[in-house]
């Protein structure tokens, strides 16, 4: 059984080679450490690394497919507890081909082999002040063929905005200061030339 599910695998790693090309990724893998090729590395769009100023928070994650959406499993965890399964959706992304016949013949079509466009995304439960990190694990199933991938984002939780009050106001107070500024020279300058006129 398990060199059928090795000869599996290299026919799928083949057919993908010849559907996508020749390209260097870091790929999902099998737990024999191979390369699953069938599936791009996940990626979460959001959050990012950064600090945010609200605790509530929609995480959004995305990859390619060329295995139908009934194969996949993604599963995130927020500072490693629980882990909460993502709704996906797929679309299929469409990738135009012109196919040269050696009579000269061209004839324009879509690929047979088109991977899907998976996204998912879920609100998160509200997140406390401080550092957290989100992890996304993808499971992949095919033919008794599991393959696993992880994407992990690290990001701050920072929504004491008193602190940014201060600076927003003198922002604001400075603009009218200046605008003030301007105008009492203008008029002063005005008044100054209505005078050298009389």
């Amino acid at each position: 059984m398990k060199r059928s599910a090795s000869k599996i695998t290299l026919i799928l790693e083949l057919l993908a080679l010849l559907v996508a090309g020749v390209q260097t990724v870091k790929a999902p893998y099998t737990s024999d450490g191979r390369a699953f090729v069938l599936a791009s590395p996940i990626s979460i769009t959001s959050p990012s690394n950064i600090t945010y100023n609200s605790n509530l928070l929609t995480l959004n994650v995305t990859f390619k497919l060329l295995l139908s959406l009934s194969c996949a499993h993604v599963i995130y965890s927020v500072d490693g507890k629980d882990n909460v399964t993502i709704p996906l959706t797929a679309t299929r992304d469409l990738i135009e081909a012109t196919v040269t016949y050696e009579n000269g013949t061209t004839v324009t079509t879509n690929a047979t082999f088109v991977p899907y466009i998976v996204t998912g995304g879920v609100v998160l439960p509200e997140l406390s002040e401080g550092q957290h990190r989100i992890t996304v694990h993808a499971k992949y199933n095919i033919n008794n063929i599991i393959a696993l991938d992880e994407s992990t984002v690290y990001f701050t939780i920072g929504t004491n905005s008193e602190q940014d009050i201060p600076e927003k106001n003198l922002t604001i107070f400075g603009f009218l200061s200046l605008g003030i500024i301007l105008l009492t020279i203008k008029l002063v300058y005005v008044r100054k030339e209505k005078n050298e006129k009389q």
